[in-house]
Protein backbone atom coordinates (compact mmCIF):
# COMPACT_ATOMS: atom_id res chain seq x y z
CA UNK A 1 0.00 0.00 0.00
CA UNK A 2 2.73 2.23 0.92
CA UNK A 3 4.66 1.80 -2.50
CA UNK A 4 1.14 2.02 -4.06
CA UNK A 5 0.52 5.61 -2.65
CA UNK A 6 4.43 6.53 -3.48
CA UNK A 7 3.72 5.73 -6.96
CA UNK A 8 0.70 7.53 -6.85
CA UNK A 9 2.63 10.62 -5.66
CA UNK A 10 5.02 10.45 -8.56
CA UNK A 11 2.44 9.96 -11.06
CA UNK A 12 0.58 13.50 -10.10
CA UNK A 13 3.79 15.10 -9.31
CA UNK A 14 4.86 14.06 -12.59
CA UNK A 15 1.20 15.16 -14.69
CA UNK A 16 1.90 18.44 -12.78
CA UNK A 17 5.72 18.66 -14.11
CA UNK A 18 4.46 17.43 -17.72
CA UNK A 19 0.98 17.97 -18.24
CA UNK A 20 1.19 21.46 -19.44
CA UNK A 21 4.00 21.08 -22.09
CA UNK A 22 2.43 17.88 -23.02
CA UNK A 23 -0.98 19.62 -24.01
CA UNK A 24 0.98 22.32 -25.70
CA UNK A 25 2.72 19.43 -28.23
CA UNK A 26 -0.55 17.87 -28.53
CA UNK A 27 -2.44 21.26 -29.71
CA UNK A 28 0.63 22.62 -31.56
CA UNK A 29 0.19 19.44 -33.59
CA UNK A 30 -3.30 19.94 -34.04
CA UNK A 31 -2.88 23.25 -35.13
CA UNK A 32 -0.07 22.55 -37.87
CA UNK A 33 -2.25 19.97 -38.95
CA UNK A 34 -4.81 22.66 -39.32
CA UNK A 35 -2.55 24.92 -41.11
CA UNK A 36 -1.28 22.57 -43.63
CA UNK A 37 -4.81 21.36 -44.31
CA UNK A 38 -5.85 24.89 -44.93
CA UNK A 39 -2.68 26.60 -46.21
CA UNK A 40 -2.20 26.83 -50.26
CA UNK A 41 1.24 27.53 -51.36
CA UNK A 42 2.99 26.92 -54.25
CA UNK A 43 6.48 25.61 -52.93
CA UNK A 44 8.27 25.22 -49.63
CA UNK A 45 10.25 28.58 -50.16
CA UNK A 46 7.11 30.73 -51.52
CA UNK A 47 5.41 32.50 -48.29
CA UNK A 48 1.33 32.02 -47.52
CA UNK A 49 0.08 35.05 -49.56
CA UNK A 50 -1.72 37.81 -47.49
CA UNK A 51 -2.62 41.42 -47.80
CA UNK A 52 -0.49 43.85 -47.42
CA UNK A 53 -2.36 47.05 -48.30
CA UNK A 54 -5.56 48.43 -47.80
CA UNK A 55 -8.42 45.88 -48.72
CA UNK A 56 -11.42 47.40 -50.22
CA UNK A 57 -14.92 44.78 -50.93
CA UNK A 58 -16.79 44.76 -53.74
CA UNK A 59 -19.69 43.35 -54.51
CA UNK A 60 -22.64 42.61 -57.23
CA UNK A 61 -25.80 40.31 -57.78
CA UNK A 62 -27.17 41.73 -54.47
CA UNK A 63 -29.67 44.39 -53.21
CA UNK A 64 -27.53 47.24 -51.98
CA UNK A 65 -28.52 46.57 -48.07
CA UNK A 66 -27.08 42.98 -48.86
CA UNK A 67 -24.39 44.22 -50.52
CA UNK A 68 -23.52 46.42 -47.77
CA UNK A 69 -23.93 43.68 -44.96
CA UNK A 70 -21.23 41.63 -47.25
CA UNK A 71 -18.97 44.46 -47.27
CA UNK A 72 -19.24 45.29 -43.71
CA UNK A 73 -18.59 41.72 -42.73
CA UNK A 74 -15.11 41.06 -44.89
CA UNK A 75 -14.15 44.34 -43.46
CA UNK A 76 -14.69 43.57 -39.97
CA UNK A 77 -12.85 40.82 -40.14
CA UNK A 78 -9.81 42.36 -42.35
CA UNK A 79 -9.66 45.17 -39.87
CA UNK A 80 -9.57 42.73 -36.64
CA UNK A 81 -6.51 41.65 -38.15
CA UNK A 82 -4.81 44.53 -38.54
CA UNK A 83 -5.88 45.34 -41.92
CA UNK A 84 -6.71 48.96 -43.45
CA UNK A 85 -9.74 48.90 -45.32
CA UNK A 86 -10.69 51.79 -48.21
CA UNK A 87 -12.20 54.36 -47.95
CA UNK A 88 -15.86 54.88 -49.81
CA UNK A 89 -14.52 55.32 -53.91
CA UNK A 90 -11.70 53.11 -53.05
CA UNK A 91 -11.13 50.95 -56.01
CA UNK A 92 -11.64 47.14 -55.02
CA UNK A 93 -9.50 44.39 -54.96
CA UNK A 94 -11.62 41.57 -53.58
CA UNK A 95 -14.77 41.56 -55.92
CA UNK A 96 -17.72 38.79 -54.80
CA UNK A 97 -19.74 38.05 -57.17
CA UNK A 98 -23.57 36.49 -56.25
CA UNK A 99 -24.75 34.86 -59.03
CA UNK A 100 -28.12 32.37 -59.90
CA UNK A 101 -25.68 30.18 -61.71
CA UNK A 102 -22.05 29.81 -60.75
CA UNK A 103 -20.82 26.81 -62.33
CA UNK A 104 -22.19 28.42 -66.01
CA UNK A 105 -20.60 31.95 -64.83
CA UNK A 106 -17.64 30.18 -63.84
CA UNK A 107 -16.83 28.51 -66.93
CA UNK A 108 -17.63 31.70 -68.79
CA UNK A 109 -14.75 33.92 -66.61
CA UNK A 110 -12.51 30.74 -66.87
CA UNK A 111 -13.18 30.27 -71.03
CA UNK A 112 -13.83 33.93 -72.02
CA UNK A 113 -12.16 36.33 -69.26
CA UNK A 114 -8.75 34.73 -67.89
CA UNK A 115 -7.62 37.94 -67.05
CA UNK A 116 -10.24 38.54 -64.67
CA UNK A 117 -8.15 35.49 -62.68
CA UNK A 118 -4.89 37.17 -63.52
CA UNK A 119 -3.58 34.26 -65.36
CA UNK A 120 -0.34 35.19 -66.99
CA UNK A 121 3.31 34.20 -67.15
CA UNK A 122 6.50 36.07 -66.30
CA UNK A 123 5.09 39.22 -65.04
CA UNK A 124 5.24 38.75 -61.44
CA UNK A 125 2.42 37.69 -60.62
CA UNK A 126 1.28 34.27 -58.37
CA UNK A 127 -1.48 32.23 -59.15
CA UNK A 128 -2.72 28.65 -58.26
CA UNK A 129 -1.94 27.93 -62.05
CA UNK A 130 -3.96 25.71 -64.60
CA UNK A 131 -5.00 23.00 -62.98
CA UNK A 132 -6.63 24.99 -60.10
CA UNK A 133 -8.05 27.15 -62.86
CA UNK A 134 -9.71 24.45 -64.57
CA UNK A 135 -11.07 23.00 -61.33
CA UNK A 136 -12.43 26.36 -60.48
CA UNK A 137 -15.17 26.44 -63.60
CA UNK A 138 -15.25 22.45 -63.13
CA UNK A 139 -16.05 22.07 -59.56
CA UNK A 140 -19.52 22.82 -58.31
CA UNK A 141 -19.40 24.08 -54.85
CA UNK A 142 -21.74 26.70 -53.26
CA UNK A 143 -19.10 28.94 -52.84
CA UNK A 144 -15.76 29.33 -55.22
CA UNK A 145 -12.38 31.40 -54.89
CA UNK A 146 -9.43 32.80 -57.01
CA UNK A 147 -6.12 34.90 -55.65
CA UNK A 148 -4.00 37.16 -57.32
CA UNK A 149 -0.95 37.46 -55.59
CA UNK A 150 2.61 39.21 -56.52
CA UNK A 151 6.17 38.74 -55.23
CA UNK A 152 6.64 42.41 -56.93
CA UNK A 153 5.22 42.99 -59.90
CA UNK A 154 1.39 41.79 -61.38
CA UNK A 155 -2.16 42.43 -59.86
CA UNK A 156 -5.49 42.63 -61.38
CA UNK A 157 -8.30 44.45 -60.15
CA UNK A 158 -11.92 46.03 -61.62
CA UNK A 159 -11.86 48.89 -63.04
CA UNK A 160 -13.39 51.94 -61.15
CA UNK A 161 -16.17 52.29 -63.41
CA UNK A 162 -17.43 49.41 -63.13
CA UNK A 163 -16.74 48.54 -59.74
CA UNK A 164 -19.37 48.18 -57.36
CA UNK A 165 -17.18 48.89 -54.00
CA UNK A 166 -17.39 50.23 -50.86
CA UNK A 167 -16.24 50.56 -47.22
CA UNK A 168 -17.60 50.64 -43.99
CA UNK A 169 -21.35 51.28 -42.61
CA UNK A 170 -20.92 54.99 -44.61
CA UNK A 171 -20.57 53.68 -48.16
CA UNK A 172 -24.23 52.82 -48.20
CA UNK A 173 -24.61 55.55 -50.65
CA UNK A 174 -22.26 54.62 -52.91
CA UNK A 175 -23.73 51.23 -53.42
CA UNK A 176 -27.33 52.55 -53.56
CA UNK A 177 -28.35 52.42 -57.70
CA UNK A 178 -24.96 50.85 -58.61
CA UNK A 179 -25.28 46.88 -57.20
CA UNK A 180 -26.95 45.06 -59.73
CA UNK A 181 -30.07 42.61 -58.79
CA UNK A 182 -29.18 38.83 -58.93
CA UNK A 183 -30.41 38.42 -62.52
CA UNK A 184 -28.19 40.78 -63.63
CA UNK A 185 -25.27 38.42 -62.88
CA UNK A 186 -26.22 35.98 -66.10
CA UNK A 187 -22.57 36.20 -67.92
CA UNK A 188 -19.34 37.40 -68.55
CA UNK A 189 -20.98 40.39 -70.61
CA UNK A 190 -21.77 41.87 -67.50
CA UNK A 191 -18.14 42.35 -66.22
CA UNK A 192 -16.97 44.11 -69.48
CA UNK A 193 -14.68 46.96 -68.23
CA UNK A 194 -13.28 45.23 -65.79
CA UNK A 195 -9.87 45.12 -66.92
CA UNK A 196 -6.17 44.09 -65.87
CA UNK A 197 -4.49 45.97 -63.90
CA UNK A 198 -0.31 46.21 -63.70
CA UNK A 199 1.36 47.44 -60.48
CA UNK A 200 4.78 47.69 -60.29
CA UNK A 201 6.66 46.86 -57.15
CA UNK A 202 10.82 46.12 -56.42
CA UNK A 203 11.68 43.16 -56.67
CA UNK A 204 14.68 43.69 -54.55
CA UNK A 205 13.62 42.61 -51.36
CA UNK A 206 15.88 40.73 -48.62
CA UNK A 207 12.00 39.20 -47.04
CA UNK A 208 10.36 36.21 -49.04
CA UNK A 209 6.82 38.34 -50.01
CA UNK A 210 4.00 37.07 -51.29
CA UNK A 211 1.57 40.02 -51.27
CA UNK A 212 -2.29 39.59 -52.26
CA UNK A 213 -3.20 41.96 -55.45
CA UNK A 214 -6.96 40.18 -55.95
CA UNK A 215 -9.35 37.97 -54.94
CA UNK A 216 -12.45 36.93 -56.91
CA UNK A 217 -15.46 34.73 -54.97
CA UNK A 218 -18.35 33.65 -56.68
CA UNK A 219 -21.06 32.98 -54.55
CA UNK A 220 -23.86 30.69 -55.76
CA UNK A 221 -27.20 32.26 -55.30
CA UNK A 222 -28.84 28.41 -54.76
CA UNK A 223 -26.72 27.24 -53.05
CA UNK A 224 -26.68 29.37 -50.00
CA UNK A 225 -30.31 29.93 -50.00
CA UNK A 226 -30.70 28.13 -47.01
CA UNK A 227 -27.72 29.11 -44.97
CA UNK A 228 -27.94 32.10 -42.51
CA UNK A 229 -26.39 34.87 -44.34
CA UNK A 230 -24.12 35.50 -41.69
CA UNK A 231 -22.61 32.32 -42.11
CA UNK A 232 -21.84 32.34 -45.70
CA UNK A 233 -20.78 35.69 -45.46
CA UNK A 234 -18.04 34.40 -42.51
CA UNK A 235 -17.16 31.80 -44.82
CA UNK A 236 -16.37 34.19 -47.78
CA UNK A 237 -14.36 36.52 -45.06
CA UNK A 238 -11.83 33.86 -44.27
CA UNK A 239 -11.27 32.94 -48.30
CA UNK A 240 -11.35 36.67 -49.11
CA UNK A 241 -7.96 37.28 -46.66
CA UNK A 242 -6.51 33.92 -46.65
CA UNK A 243 -5.89 31.59 -49.83
CA UNK A 244 -7.38 28.75 -48.70
CA UNK A 245 -6.84 25.14 -50.32
CA UNK A 246 -10.50 24.33 -51.74
CA UNK A 247 -9.09 20.34 -51.48
CA UNK A 248 -8.07 20.78 -47.64
CA UNK A 249 -9.46 18.32 -45.38
CA UNK A 250 -11.29 20.09 -42.19
CA UNK A 251 -13.68 17.64 -40.85
CA UNK A 252 -11.90 17.56 -37.56
CA UNK A 253 -11.41 21.12 -37.07
CA UNK A 254 -13.75 23.53 -35.50
CA UNK A 255 -13.78 26.04 -38.54
CA UNK A 256 -16.18 27.65 -40.88
CA UNK A 257 -14.46 26.02 -43.66
CA UNK A 258 -16.86 23.02 -42.79
CA UNK A 259 -20.14 24.97 -43.11
CA UNK A 260 -21.17 23.56 -46.37
CA UNK A 261 -19.97 19.62 -45.53
CA UNK A 262 -21.34 18.76 -41.96
CA UNK A 263 -24.63 17.82 -42.10
CA UNK A 264 -25.15 18.79 -38.54
CA UNK A 265 -23.96 21.32 -36.46
CA UNK A 266 -21.87 23.56 -38.29
CA UNK A 267 -20.26 26.89 -37.46
CA UNK A 268 -22.57 29.47 -37.95
CA UNK A 269 -19.39 32.09 -37.67
CA UNK A 270 -15.59 32.61 -37.41
CA UNK A 271 -14.77 30.03 -35.16
CA UNK A 272 -12.23 31.09 -32.20
CA UNK A 273 -9.86 28.07 -34.83
CA UNK A 274 -10.03 30.39 -37.55
CA UNK A 275 -9.65 33.76 -35.85
CA UNK A 276 -6.33 32.27 -34.13
CA UNK A 277 -5.79 31.31 -37.63
CA UNK A 278 -5.90 34.58 -39.53
CA UNK A 279 -4.29 36.09 -36.81
CA UNK A 280 -1.26 34.08 -36.58
CA UNK A 281 -0.97 34.36 -40.32
CA UNK A 282 -0.34 38.13 -40.31
CA UNK A 283 1.80 38.36 -37.40
CA UNK A 284 4.25 36.03 -39.02
CA UNK A 285 7.41 36.68 -40.41
CA UNK A 286 7.81 37.21 -44.56
CA UNK A 287 9.74 33.82 -45.02
CA UNK A 288 8.83 30.41 -47.18
CA UNK A 289 5.68 28.56 -46.20
CA UNK A 290 7.49 25.78 -44.51
CA UNK A 291 9.12 28.05 -41.15
CA UNK A 292 5.57 30.18 -41.43
CA UNK A 293 3.09 26.85 -41.18
CA UNK A 294 5.38 26.27 -37.76
CA UNK A 295 5.25 30.00 -36.93
CA UNK A 296 1.26 30.42 -37.04
CA UNK A 297 1.08 26.64 -35.51
CA UNK A 298 2.99 27.57 -32.74
CA UNK A 299 1.05 31.12 -32.22
CA UNK A 300 -2.48 29.53 -32.53
CA UNK A 301 -1.43 26.79 -29.68
CA UNK A 302 -0.02 29.22 -27.51
CA UNK A 303 -3.51 31.35 -27.76
CA UNK A 304 -5.73 28.71 -26.79
CA UNK A 305 -4.25 28.42 -23.40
Amino acid sequence: MLVSVRLSTVVAAAVALFGTSALAQDTQDQARGFVEQVALSSSRDAALARWEGAVCVGAVGMAPAEAQALVDRISARAQAVGLHTGAPGCRANVMVIYAPDSDTLSRQIVDQRRDLLGFSVDDGRVTAGRDAMEDFARTQRPIRWWHVSSSGVGSVRPDAARSRQSSGATAAAAAAGGSATVSDMGSTQDLEGVDAVRVNGSRARPEVRNELTYALIVVDARRVANVPAGAWMDYVAFNALTQVDPDGRTADFPTILNLFSQAQGAPTALTAWDTSYLSALYRARNEGSSRQISSISRRMSEGSH
